[in-house]
């Protein structure tokens, strides 16, 4: 059914000529989690995807992600998705090697550290889930890329650029430098709320194709029922007026969003910018009214396992483990962390609130 669903969307849009040729699947592996907590691209959607790939006639279909901690072997075999890349004949890849590939007309980066195999295949297929994302508001086909960049190397690019806009400028970049051939959203089950990692399923019954990765992701998020020019990626992307722009059109060759879009979905709440305040007040200030304003990570002693995945991945390393502390587990230094949110992410047992108070 599944199967039927997806070929049936790229036999009307601009699916790439994949007969002959090597395929790189990149879904949404943020975590070691089941399928059915939609943190991750669901297998039986990739399954799908596969088994469309050779009948179609690739040579070679290598599937593989990084999930931000942890060994992307067991992340790939709790969520389900090794079992099925190998099942169904595909290659399992786990991002070891990198190479650096240049991004000459990058604002943010003049070039990546990629997963090597990124740069040896003929066409990469981005297969992210649909869901909310605490830092970006919104996850989609452009911000699943950035898994290409293995493991805790993608911290860095957090403490480097610790605002919205930067980070999402860094996102662009990176999407000019991969340029996926096609995307396609399991939207089936998405999440909503508190994501990308600790939201809640929604059964949504959607499936997004495009060869326009960006024009898919102002597709999901208008639907999700976000002011979409709000969403820091996609407001770069349309400033930088190549994939999109104020005098495109985008083109519904099946249902037009305007029938779909959900009013009750639980999105994440934009704040506004707050980088005229850090500009023209004196740093303590600024770290006071971030405090107040900026919403942080409040850490749960209970249900907490003290697996320090989120110690591991801070790129501030403003956390620390209070082992013999029945109270509090986990101690945050608020004047180091960044927001960026990545312990939120990573958190297995939903430990971490993030709030003002």
């Amino acid at each position: 059914m599944i199967q039927d669903q997806i070929e049936s969307i790229i036999q009307s849009t601009s699916f790439p000529d994949v007969f002959h040729k090597s395929v790189l699947l990149k879904p949404n592996m943020l975590s070691g989690s089941e399928p059915d907590k939609a943190v991750t691209t669901h297998p039986e959607f990739i399954r799908a995807v596969i088994r469309i790939l050779k009948i179609r006639g690739a040579a070679r279909i290598v599937v593989g992600d990084s999930p931000g901690v942890g060994s992307a072997d067991i992340a790939g075999k709790k969520s389900g998705i090794k079992e099925v890349a190998e099942a169904e004949g595909a290659e399992w890849t786990v991002f070891r090697e990198v190479t650096r590939v240049p991004c000459p007309s990058g604002k943010k980066q003049k070039q990546f550290s990629l997963a090597s195999i990124s740069q040896e295949v003929d066409i990469i297929i981005s297969l992210p889930k649909m869901k909310t994302h605490k830092m970006m508001y919104f996850t989609g086909a452009v911000k699943n890329l950035f898994g290409l960049i293995p493991g805790l190397k993608k911290s860095r690019f957090h403490m480097n650029f610790p605002e919205k806009e930067d980070f999402a400028s860094m996102i662009v970049d990176l999407f000019d430098t991969v340029r996926p051939a096609y995307s396609l959203m399991d939207g089936i089950v998405s999440m909503e709320g508190p994501g990308p990692g600790n939201g809640y399923p929604r059964q949504t019954g959607l499936i997004l194709g495009s060869d326009n990765a960006a024009a898919l992701d102002w597709t999901a998020a208008d639907i999700m029922g976000y002011k979409v020019s709000s969403i820091p990626i996609l407001h770069e992307i349309m400033n930088r007026g190549e994939w999109l722009s104020k005098e495109m059109t985008i083109e519904y060759p099946a249902l037009h969003p305007d029938t779909l879009k959900i009013k009750d979905f639980k999105r994440i709440h934009i704040l506004k910018d707050t980088g005229f305040f850090k500009k023209a007040v004196p740093a303590v200030v600024y770290n006071t009214l971030k405090n107040i304003y900026i919403p942080r990570p409040f850490f749960k002693a209970s249900p907490c396992i003290l697996c320090q995945n989120c110690i591991e991945i801070c790129p501030a390393d403003a956390l620390t483990a209070l082992k013999d502390n029945p109270g509090k587990k986990i101690n945050i230094d608020y004047h180091s962390c960044i927001r960026c949110y990545c312990c939120h992410e990573v958190c297995p047992v939903d430990a971490i609130r993030i709030g003002r108070f």
